[in-house]
Formats: structure tokens, sequence, C-alpha cells
């Protein structure tokens, strides 16, 4: 889990807002109308001039400040306006895509899109079995990630669009790199998002892509309706369930941060995370010594890395069979939707449904809160 988690980077998040619609000057010399899609995401806001949409990316990467790139979407049928020249220009719909995070392949796969796909980081971390099918049909390429990642073949491909993702300002290096070879490239940071929905909510990026805004809205709306009504079920819960998470990696335990996207999950799913009080949006590194003091007093489980069993687990560290989920049999992996190749959904769909994922916590910490159906993301180890 550690290694898929350096590639998708680490669960962290950004402050949430709102904007309201209105009209003003733009830089461009138009009037433009500020899209009120971001009701809760922080990271990207969308302009609309008529004839072309300026999508901007904020702060793409941790611990980032005043750092923004944008993009002009100018539909297929549209000449470029003449004062784009020289900007990053997207063509919309975009129709070949290379994707180089996992998480952005549940946003193609709600907006119906995984067609469009023809270049993936590495077929053994997807799991949409559609897109896992188009690979060994041949109708898309492992072109790699980060320093691996394979030019030569990615030209190849002839993308309309590359999209990637920055842990550090060091992927500057990579965005100009195919920028001078003609590839339009675009920054996706929907995982610094500070919560499920603010994640979630940048289908509206997305649906921008693909000339699909109304569906977009629409699949969001949906989403953000769900979550409210299973949060609601336990917002007023006389007790919350103390809540450990991950699994170390030689002597640390990364931990997300107290004001982190994971943290706030499971408040709303009526759980204590057990480092609630830290004020980081960042993950941070304990000790493991630290975690079996303060594990004492933990009521489940969750996320516990790569783990299929409470063998496992002891496999890691036999003084796990002291802590109170292991000896209560509550302890549960976020591993259930798995592909052969090791893919896990709970990164792909579990993005654009937060209200899965809450549902299942919720059963988890509060089984009489929600009594319908079985855990989706989540299962019990044994």
């Amino acid at each position: 889990m550690v290694r898929k988690l350096l590639f998708l980077a680490l669960s962290i998040s950004l402050l949430l807002f709102g904007c309201k619609s209105k009209k003003h000057p733009s830089p461009e010399g138009k009037s433009a109308f500020v899209s009120t899609s971001a009701k809760y995401a922080r990271g990207f806001t969308i302009k609309d001039f008529k004839t072309y949409e300026k999508l901007t990316v904020l702060n793409p990467w941790q611990k980032s400040s005043g750092v923004s790139y944008s993009y002009y979407l100018v539909p297929r049928n549209q000449k470029i306006p003449a004062s784009l020249q020289g900007k990053n220009i997207v063509r919309t719909p975009v129709r070949r895509v290379v994707c180089l995070s996992t998480t952005q392949l549940g946003f193609l796969e709600a907006l119906n899109e995984t067609s469009s796909l023809v270049g993936i980081p590495d077929i053994n971390l997807v799991s949409d079995s559609s897109i896992i099918q188009r690979y060994h049909n041949k109708q898309l390429s492992e072109v790699g990630y980060a320093q691996g990642l394979n030019y030569e073949l990615l030209l190849s491909l002839k993308p309309d669009l590359v999209l990637t993702y920055g842990v550090d300002g060091e992927v500057s290096a990579q965005l100009n790199k195919l920028k001078d070879l003609g590839v339009p490239v675009m920054l996706v940071g929907e995982y610094l998002e500070r919560t499920p929905l603010a994640k979630c909510e940048w289908i509206k990026f997305f649906g921008a892509i693909y000339g699909k805004e109304t569906e977009a809205d629409k699949w969001f709306n949906r989403i953000d309706k769900n979550y409210q009504q299973i949060k609601k079920k336990v917002a007023e819960v006389d007790y919350r369930p103390k809540v450990l998470t991950g699994l170390p990696w030689k002597d640390n335990w990364w931990m997300a941060g107290g004001k982190s996207n994971l943290t706030n999950l499971i408040h709303d799913a009526g759980g204590e995370y057990l480092w609630h009080e830290n004020t980081s949006r960042n993950a941070f590194v304990v000790s493991i010594e630290d975690v079996f003091m303060k594990a004492k007093s933990a009521d489940f489980w969750i996320n516990s890395g790569t783990a299929g069993s409470i063998k496992d687990l002891l496999s890691v560290d036999s003084r796990f069979s002291s802590l109170p989920p292991v000896k209560k049999h509550k302890v549960y992996n976020n591993n259930a939707r798995m592909s052969a190749g090791g893919g896990n959904d709970y990164w792909e769909k579990g993005v654009v449904r937060p209200d899965l994922i809450l549902k299942d916590l919720v059963r988890i910490f509060h089984p009489d809160k929600e009594t319908d159906g079985k855990l989706y993301f989540y299962r019990q180890l044994n």
C-alpha cells in the first residue's frame, strides 16, 4: 500500500471554499463569468468567455502557495482567438487522453469516457474491468510515470491531452518536457482537497474538458445529496468510537493529518480519529512505539495497508495482537474490490463515490444507523 500511496500521492488537502456567481472584468479584456460550480473544491476555477473557457488549477502540489496554472479550453469547432496565442490551449471535447494517476480514472468512468483513454501508468494499478479489457485488446498502453515516463511511447499515442499530478515542484520538469514536445498537459490536484466531497467535485473539471458540464453537475449534486443524508444519520451520536488507521513502513507510521480528507471522512461517519487534535493537513510520521501507546484506546482499525487478514497484520508486528481492534475483530480494510493485478477500486471509483465510502464507515462504526446492504469498499479482516 505504501508504494501505491507514493504513486497516488498522500491524501492531504486544502481549505474548502465556495464562490458566488458574478461578472467582472477579465485579464483577457472581456466580461468573464465565474463558475458557481466550486461548492467545496478549492483547487480549480472555471471562467466562461463564451467562445472559450479558462480553467485554472491552484496550488497543485503539497505545500505550494501562490502557484497556479491556467489552461484555455477552446471547442474544436471554434477558431483559436488571437489573444490566446502562446497560451496553454486544449481543444475540447478531448478524444485521446493519457492519465498518469489511477485516481483520475474514476472521473472518466463516471462520465462514460473510458473509451477516450489511450495511456495509463501501470495496468496493475487499475481496477476497472473495462479499462483492463481495453489494455488486453491493445487499445491503450502503459506509459509509466514520474522518472519512468516513456515519452517516446506517449508521443506515439498522439494524445489530445495528458493529465498528470504533482507531489512537489519537481513536476515542472515533466510539464516543460511535454510542452516542448508539443503535447497538451494539465495538472490535476484533486488529492489535495480537504474533504471527500471537495475531491469528488473535480468531476466538474473533467466535465469541462469533455464538454459534459451538465452531466458532471448532475453527478456531483446527486453524490452530495446522498452524502449529506448519510452524514445526518450520525451527526448527533452519543459516542464516537476511536479509530486507528494505516500500517507502518519499516520503523515509521505515516498518519493522516488531523485536518486531512481521511480525518474529515471518519468524523462524518461518526468516528473519532486518534490523531484528530493534530492541526496539519499533511501526513506526518509517528513512531511505532507512540502508536502502540495511543492505539490502546482504539475501537476500530481501518485502511490497514495491503493486509488481507489478521495474520498479515501480525506478520508485520506480532505486538498488534495486543491492540483492542485486533482482539475484538474490529479491523476493516478498504481492499474489498481488487483486480487480479492489485488495482484497488477504492482509489478509482471511491474518489467519485464518497457517499459509498461514508456508508461503509457508518455501517462499521454505527451498524444500528445503517442497516441496509453490505459493505462495498471495505471488508472485515479475519
